[in-house]
């Protein structure tokens, strides 16, 4: 099997004969950038750039598969949000969101022609070029309400969810419309997989997750052809069971989540992609990342990968290592 095949198998719950060893979450590190030539911000925000660093990563560190954009801010900047730059390689951006009372001036961006967008499309082509039908190529979004809650100020969010859920469901089907648009234009642009990002979902608690969240990445999830991978931050065990109803291949699971419990729910529903800590990932030894890796082998993960974004700082030697253990893995 090459690694392409290998991973759409395994988000179709189809027999392969190892783990993919492919992240789906920001796989970008300085020494990679050192190495390749290609850095933050401009791997951020030109096309050429941002294919070249996520080819590299798959090149030189052996990652199986290639992930571009390499931040979460691009829809929010689309939308109007002011996002700033740092010149620090291990930096990425951020977006201020609007308060409520400015919230009008948010605007329903065009994915081929706002803010960075059109640079993300056109970095998923360039690769496209590359992956063929070898390398799997991931291209990651924002779930709705990660939209929400990347453009509207939080507290203005954690007020309306008890105050004015009407405000809050209305800029929801907008959030909606917009991954949906992006979303397809990311699927034509040759992207085989899409990441579905979610930062700040697993605040809400399983009661508002089922009003303000899951429907709306439903709704996305279903206007979407190309296999899809649901990632929650943090500890998300107390939503699994209606994350797997968002109809999604698989679910990206972060270090504190109880396995036994994700591997019961999604059960011949969806895939588990996970969960190898990125902090252990960053500064562990070589042993520890072995052992991290290995547990995540053991557990029966079907894809091995960090369970959250990996870490700029993180040494190529650490990547190398687990993307080792998985390849040349013998339980």
């Amino acid at each position: 099997m090459n690694q392409r095949e290998r991973l759409l198998n395994v988000l179709q719950l189809k027999p392969v004969d190892r783990a993919p060893a492919a992240v789906p979450t920001q796989n970008a590190i300085v020494e990679i950038m050192n190495l390749s030539g290609y850095k933050w911000p401009a791997a951020l925000k030109n096309a050429g750039d941002m294919a070249g660093l996520a080819w590299a990563c798959h090149e030189i560190a052996g990652i199986e598969g290639v992930r571009v954009p390499f931040d979460i801010t691009i829809e929010a900047e689309a939308m109007g949000c002011e996002t700033r730059f740092s010149e620090d390689p291990g930096m990425p951006p951020m977006s201020a969101p609007r308060p409520m009372a400015d919230y009008n001036r948010i605007r329903i961006p065009d994915p081929l022609r706002d803010g960075r967008m059109p640079e993300v499309l056109e970095a998923v082509r360039l690769l496209k070029e590359k992956t063929s039908d070898e390398v799997p190529l991931i291209a990651a979004l924002g779930t709705p309400y990660e939209l929400l809650s990347t453009t509207l100020d939080c507290e203005d969010i954690a007020l309306s969810i008890y105050e004015d859920p009407d405000f809050l469901n209305e800029q929801l089907e907008k959030m909606t419309m917009i991954a949906k648009n992006y979303g397809k234009e990311l699927e034509k642009a040759g992207a085989d997989v899409l990441m579905l990002v979610d930062g700040t979902s697993q605040n809400l608690g399983p009661r508002h997750f089922e009003i303000f969240s899951l429907p709306f990445t439903r709704l996305l999830v279903e206007s979407l052809t190309k296999p899809t991978i649901l990632h929650i931050c943090g500890n998300s065990t107390p939503l699994l069971e209606q994350m797997v109803t968002a109809g999604v291949s698989a679910l990206s699971i972060d270090k504190p989540v109880d396995v036994s419990h994700a591997l019961e729910v999604t059960r011949g529903k969806a895939a588990l992609v996970g969960k190898i800590s990125p902090h252990i990932l960053c500064v562990g030894s070589r042993s520890e990342v072995i052992e991290e890796t290995a547990e995540s082998l053991r557990q029966g993960i079907h894809v091995i990968s960090p369970g959250c974004g990996i870490l700029p700082e993180t040494p190529l030697e650490n990547l190398r290592t687990y993307i080792n253990c998985v390849v040349n893995w013998e339980d």
